[in-house]
Formats: structure tokens, C-alpha cells, sequence
């Protein structure tokens, strides 16, 4: 099981500290391709994972095999790691030794969600230009049309299309599998080895040019453990999960299917999942769905969840339904790993202590570093290389400056016991009256509400008084709570003036989200708006 963190505070620099931690993927001489293909035999037997939806299961040996003829193939293609792969594809039993036969061949993987409409695959997809492109049936046309400039060849992963090859033909015995060696490592641990999209939570997604050291392992789950994350290729988390699983013997479950609170008890029953890692709204979902009991939840051993805040309240109620967890979050951004870990059941609303070797800042206004309590800008230095947004050195140099630190655009600050709290982005602290206010602490507040079952608070422009305060609601099955009651208890809890909500409550099904479960906060505040000009109307 994992242990916590410990952290060190220097009083004259006015740094937070990490503790020191070996990592063998810093050595320039091994890739990410060698350091799996040298794990995976230890447990040939055993097995690697279940795709839930096709029942295909595979155990390590049969997962090497797979990946170690997909890298053939690429290397016969004359691919190396100045190209790129395109996968745009769900979860499936093909998808991790496609990852993994790239990691072998050193060809950098630009993964990317089929959810996505198609002006914004057909804008990231041509940067990069991929010479063969990977995806599902379904998304086939699309990724067609977007790809139409430069036509390279297209696989699918699953379903078929006429004319079209399938990921299956790279899958046949080609004699020489067990001669096989991957390729070295052409440029150092800085060697790119995926192409990620941000959030895209306020604005266009960039494209994030990912290195090996991205991907730390200070884990000792392993053989007998099973692991299930509804996230893929396509995010930080789904990549972390597959190289974990691959180098330490745990079984992981797949699922093509959409996240539901419903999927994840019937994965979590069929399957006896341990550890699972789930987006903030997932978890918030589950505690609110009458199928997860802590009786279906009983072999939960560790559940975990990264990519943005949860409110004490939800946390509260998920110990009391997951009695045998240990509730843990992960404080990481896709372009520089784990910052930062929180592996005990209290400081519970705590992002936790700086991860191994992480160092933290929190700057003012001016660029002061700041003491305990005290909220500004969260600067982070990992000592790893970033390779940087990929075709855009400006915004690059506005993320990271020429000391290595990066701006990570989150308020926050440290407590006596050096446990970092994320308050809200930079760019959504909002001001009412001249008087600042940051929208998470309002629905941490509305989350207290046991008819709710999930919020946004987005600020409403006013030129008279600035940004009032407005929640976008989603209440559970059945509740008949009011907006009345909901603006009654902000005000009760949080009396400042600044903090009310002024702009009102408006009520919707679901809150937009990307594929990964975080919430689209721009998307959120256009749905207020129009809700709030049809009541007005």
C-alpha cells in the first residue's frame, strides 16, 4: 500500500520540497520502449488485461507479442521517432499494444479523443501531420476528411471498414518476435514519445510534447492486483496507468464503453477491481448513484482521482460508501507529470505534499514567494525536461520560464503542515465590487447540499459591479430543491458580499465536460447565459 509523502519548507527561499526519489527513467540510455520490454516477461502467464465489451484477454506474453509485431511493421515503414502515429480511437484490446509497439519503435503517438468535432481533430492533426493513422470504424470518415491533405494510411482499430485494413493484419506471426530489440534511444530522455492535447477547458487545446520522465513509477502494486480508469490513450492519466500496469504485473480492465456510475459497479462486481482512478466528476457521479453501495464497492482497495478539485462534501460521503478504500488524489498538469500527492483518508480537500524531487513557489502579483496561508500563483519545478507545446515556442516560454519554473496558472497555497491547496485558476479569480473571489470555494459551499450532485459557478459580467456569481446546477434524481434554497445557503455560509450569487441559479441535465471529465467552465457560463436570458424572456 502507499505510504505519505513527507515535505520540507525553506524559510529564506520560500520553497516547498518534495522528498528525494530515484528515477531509472532519467537514464539517457533506456527508453520507455526497453523498460517495458524487459518487464513484461516476468509474468508471461499472467494476466495483462480484459477488455470488458469483446471478452479479449491477454495475458503479458500475448500483449508483447502484439506490440513487438506492431513495432515490425512500423519499423519496415521506415518510421522512427522523428514521425508521428495518429490514434484516435476508445478503450479496446488493441489499443495498449499499440501504444506499446510505438514506445518499442521510438515513434511519438499523437492521441486524441474521437469525441472531438471534427474542425478541431482536422486543426491538431494537421500540425503534426501523422504518416499512418489508427482509429475506430465509427470516427473512420472523419478522420478521412480531416486528414485528406497529406492522405496517410489509415488502420482501423475496431469495427470494419471496405477497403480500409484493420490493426488485425499487423497482428500475424512474422517468425522473428523473439529476436527482437527495441530501438535506442535517439535523442535522450528529452525524446518526445507522445503528443497529448491540454484540457481545452478555457480555450483551443494545444498540443503537449510528452518525454519519458512524464512518466514516474514509485508504485508497488503489482501481480494480483486488478486496476480499471475509464480514461485512454488520449489523457496523461490513461498512459501513466498502462505503463504502471505493464511494469509492475496488474491486470487492467477496458471498457469502450462511456463512463457511467452503472458501467463502473457492474466492471467493479464482474471484475473484483482494486485500484481505480477516475476524473472529479466521475467521483462526483458515483456518490449519487443508489447502485454504489459500500457493499458493491467492497473490493476497492484504492480510488483514486486527478484533474481538478472535489468538495469536502463529496469526499465525506465517498468514505462513507468506499469503507475499505483508501481515498487518494494526484495534483498533476499533462505538461509536467504528478506535482503533487495526497495518500491519507484526512487533510481530505488537501491537493497533498510536493511529489518526489517536485519543488514549489507561491508568488504574488509582483513575483514575491509567499509563506504558509498565503494564496498566489503555484509555480512548480521538477527538474525534468519538457519538450513544450508542440510548433509554439511562445507558449512555451509563458509556461515555463528560463529557470525551469513552471507557471501553472492555479491560486493556491500551503498550510502549517505543508499540504498544498489548490484555490482556483489564475484567469477565473473574478472580482465583484472591486473584492476578489474564487468560484470553487462557492461550490465547495452549494456541494454541501445533499440534493446536488454537481456544480458550476461562473461569473456573470456586470459593468456596474464586475463579475457576479452564478451557479449552474445539477440536482440529483428526484430532488425538488429551489434556486431560492440554493442562493439562501451561499449566503448563509459565506456572508461576504463578493462571494454571493448574485447572478442566480439556473438548472441543467448535465454540465459540459470534455471526453476526460473535466468541466468546460467557458461552455458552462454560454449554458448559464442562455438559460438565464430564456427565464428573463
Amino acid at each position: 500500500m502507499m505510504s505519505g509523502l513527507t515535505a520540507t519548507f525553506d524559510e529564506k527561499e520560500r520553497t516547498w520540497s518534495g522528498p528525494k526519489g530515484e528515477n531509472t527513467l532519467m537514464d539517457d540510455d533506456i527508453s520507455l520502449g526497453s523498460i517495458i520490454f524487459k518487464a513484461m516477461p516476468n509474468w508471461p502467464k499472467n494476466i495483462s488485461q480484459i477488455c470488458d465489451e469483446d471478452g479479449i484477454s491477454l495475458t503479458f506474453e500475448q500483449t508483447l507479442r502484439w506490440s513487438i509485431r506492431i513495432a515490425q511493421f512500423l519499423k519496415r515503414k521506415g518510421l522512427n521517432h522523428k514521425d508521428v502515429i495518429g490514434i484516435i480511437a476508445a478503450d479496446s484490446a488493441y489499443l495498449a499494444p499499440l501504444g506499446i509497439g510505438c514506445f518499442f519503435n521510438g515513434t511519438p503517438f499523437q492521441a486524441m479523443n474521437p469525441s472531438l468535432d471534427e474542425a478541431t481533430t482536422n486543426k491538431l492533426l494537421s500540425q503534426t501531420k501523422p504518416a499512418i493513422i489508427f482509429c475506430d470504424e465509427n470516427v473512420y470518415e472523419k478522420i478521412k476528411s480531416a486528414s485528406r491533405e497529406w492522405q496517410p494510411d489509415i488502420y482501423t482499430i475496431t469495427g470494419k471498414v471496405l477497403g480500409v485494413p484493420s490493426i488485425k493484419v499487423l497482428l500475424e506471426p512474422t517468425g522473428t518476435e523473439e529476436m527482437y530489440q527495441p530501438e535506442p534511444l535517439a535523442e535522450g530522455c528529452r525524446q518526445t514519445v507522445a503528443l497529448l492535447c491540454s484540457s481545452g477547458t478555457t480555450g483551443f487545446p494545444k498540443l503537449i510534447a510528452i518525454s519519458k520522465v512524464n512518466f514516474l513509477i514509485h508504485d508497488d502494486r503489482g501481480v494480483g492486483i486488478v486496476m480499471y480508469t475509464p480514461s485512454s490513450l488520449d489523457w496523461n492519466t490513461g498512459i501513466l496507468a498502462l505503463v504502471s500496469s505493464i511494469t509492475s504485473g496488474t491486470t487492467q480492465i477496458r471498457s469502450r464503453k462511456p463512463y457511467t456510475p452503472e458501467n463502473f459497479v457492474k466492471l467493479v462486481r464482474k471484475y473484483k477491481i482494486n485500484v481505480t482512478y477516475l476524473a472529479p466528476r466521475h467521483l462526483a457521479s458515483l456518490i449519487s448513484c443508489p447502485e454504489v453501495t459500500s457493499e458493491a464497492m467492497e473490493s476497492i482497495r484504492v480510488l483514486s482521482y486527478a484533474g481538478g478539485s472535489v468538495s469536502l462534501a463529496t469526499l465525506e460521503r465517498a468514505k462513507n460508501i468506499f469503507t475499505k478504500a483508501l481515498i487518494t488524489s494526484t495534483y498533476a498538469l499533462t505538461e509536467c507529470g504528478i506535482l503533487a500527492q495526497n495518500f491519507t483518508n484526512s487533510n481530505f480537500s488537501s491537493a497533498g505534499r510536493p511529489f518526489y524531487n517536485v519543488k514549489f513557489r507561491v508568488v504574488d502579483e509582483i513575483g514575491h514567494n509567499l509563506a504558509h496561508n498565503q494564496v498566489g500563483e503555484i509555480y512548480a519545478h521538477t527538474g525534468r525536461p519538457w519538450n513544450g507545446y508542440y510548433g509554439s515556442q511562445e507558449a512555451t516560454r509563458s509556461f515555463q520560464d528560463s529557470e525551469g519554473w513552471f507557471h501553472t496558472g492555479d491560486m493556491g497555497y500551503f498550510d502549517s503542515e505543508n499540504f498544498l491547496y489548490i484555490v482556483d485558476r489564475k484567469k477565473e479569480v473574478l472580482k465583484y465590487q472591486g473584492l476578489q473571489y474564487w468560484t470553487t470555494e462557492i461550490e465547495e459551499v452549494i456541494s454541501e447540499l445533499p440534493q446536488v450532485r454537481d456544480v458550476c459557478v461562473v461569473g456573470i459580467y456586470d459593468e456596474k459591479v464586475g463579475d457576479e456569481a452564478g451557479a449552474l446546477v445539477v440536482i440529483s434524481h428526484g430532488s425538488n430543491i429551489t434556486a431560492k434554497e440554493i442562493v439562501n445557503h451561499v449566503a448563509k455560509r459565506l456572508p461576504a458580499i463578493q462571494k454571493q450569487l448574485h447572478a442566480g441559479v439556473q438548472f441543467t441535465e448535465q454540465l459540459p465536460a470534455n471526453a476526460n471529465g473535466k468541466t468546460l467552465r467557458k461552455a458552462a457560463r454560454e449554458e448559464f447565459i442562455a438559460k438565464n436570458l430564456l427565464t428573463k424572456g
